[in-house]
């Protein structure tokens, strides 16, 4: 992911640790999630289905929130610690 210089200059140190911990906390919201048994999830997606499941939506956010973290410069493994 190429992010645009501009937005790239602007990002600061205290950006990179907010990308970081909004990771950190989407992690726990799927661990939260994943507790919930395998069935009883199929039943809440089944209820909850316009673009897609909470667990898909968790993945694609967990993702993005990786992304940008290493766009920025920010990369840090404890994120998801």
């Amino acid at each position: 992911m190429n992010l645009d210089r501009q937005l790239l200059d602007r990002i600061t140190a205290q950006d990179r640790t907010a990308l970081r911990e909004t990771a950190h906390f989407l992690v726990l919201a799927k661990r939260a999630w994943d507790r919930i048994e395998g069935g009883k999830q199929c039943e809440l997606n089944i209820m909850h289905h316009d673009d897609g499941s909470l667990a898909l939506c968790l993945h694609r956010a967990m993702q993005a929130a990786d992304d940008l973290i290493e766009a920025t410069g920010g990369v840090d493994t404890t994120a998801r610690a």
